[in-house]
């Protein structure tokens, strides 16, 4: 699809808009993915601004998150920047036995 207009920079629904094509862009190219849970929730992503966070359990997962995600993004015209992509493994988290508990004092 040829955009023949836009919006003007710093229009207030720019913002708007740019939030409403990302949502759909990123809930196409994710549906059927789900195996990342917070408190019984499937949670795909976690967005600030033009940012997104993508979760996964395993980073198998996770790179067919990225590839679809760029190939649904390209059907749509957008482009993600992949320098800026990361991948993040230090915030694994365990359940702590009973030796991991603080010492009384």
């Amino acid at each position: 699809m040829k955009t023949g207009r836009g919006v003007r920079q710093g229009c207030c629904l720019s913002p708007i808009l740019f939030k409403l094509y990302s949502e759909c862009l990123t809930k196409e190219a994710l549906e059927g993915f789900g195996d990342f849970r917070i408190g019984g929730q499937i949670i795909h992503t976690v967005k600030y601004v033009d940012d997104l966070v993508l979760l996964a359990q395993e980073e198998t997962v996770l790179q067919d998150m990225i590839d679809k995600l760029i190939e649904i993004g390209r059907f749509y015209g957008m482009e993600m920047n992949v320098e800026k992509n990361k991948s993040n493994e230090n915030f694994k988290t365990t359940n702590p036995s009973k030796n991991d508990e603080r010492p009384n004092n």
